[in-house]
């Protein structure tokens, strides 16, 4: 089956924001007292959304009330300080543009913020007009959840058969599997590349323009 819609992760995938991930949730950390982190380690701590992040940066045994305190501090530093400064990783804007001029669907399902995810792409991304774009919301289960997925395929009026997931962490591998979909492992993200081999990636990409021969193809394979 002919590749005819593209869903893509946002962080580690389109986005290159572990440099402001790391640096607005160590500049909350210090600024109360908890230990920050490397960059590598917030590798390890990001893919689930930002409460779990926050969890996960926090030292084990912290309150979720801690949790729950923290989090608006670093969404708003997050939105101080990220929009409009957030890089695209390289070669992602000349893929977007070679999907769309190919007739393929664009849509983005991530585990930050929908408010944020919406923000994020007008911003970073505006030139594209992406046919779907979810982020975390009240009520609808995150990543590796497939409801998404199914949400996404509803609207861009696409066969399951003829969408693929692209992704850097292991919860978009899951949750590309649990939907059914062919998984694309991004190997410029966060993510390892073993773990995205354990998880059973069916394609490993490491460039963007990768997803351009992938639809060029008659079959979802490379």
């Amino acid at each position: 089956m002919k590749l005819k819609s593209v869903i893509f992760d946002m962080d580690g995938t389109l986005l290159d924001t572990l440099d402001i991930i790391s640096r607005t949730n160590n500049e909350v950390l210090h600024s109360h007292g908890f230990p920050t982190h490397t960059i590598e380690e917030y590798k390890s701590f990001v893919g689930d959304g930002m409460r779990m992040l926050m969890r996960r940066a926090l030292p084990k045994g912290t309150s979720e009330d801690v949790v729950s305190a923290l989090l608006p501090e670093v969404l708003d530093l997050y939105h101080e300080k990220g929009v409009g400064t957030i890089p695209p990783f390289p070669g992602i804007r000349e893929t977007l543009s070679g999907l769309v001029e190919r007739g393929i669907k664009i849509s983005i399902l991530t585990n930050k913020e929908h408010k944020y995810a919406l923000l994020n792409a007008e911003t970073i991304l505006g030139e594209f007009k992406f046919d779907a774009i979810l982020g975390e919301r009240a009520g609808k289960p995150l990543k590796p959840a497939p409801d998404g997925i199914f949400e996404i395929a509803e609207i861009t009026k696409v066969p399951l058969s003829q969408t693929v997931y692209a992704g850097d962490m292991k919860a978009d591998i899951m949750t590309a599997k649990n939907a059914g979909i062919t998984s694309v492992g991004c190997l410029w993200g966060f993510g390892r590349k073993e773990d995205l081999i354990a998880l059973g990636a069916d394609i490993l990409i490491s460039e963007p323009k990768e997803l351009l021969d992938l639809a060029d193809k008659n079959q979802l394979k490379i």
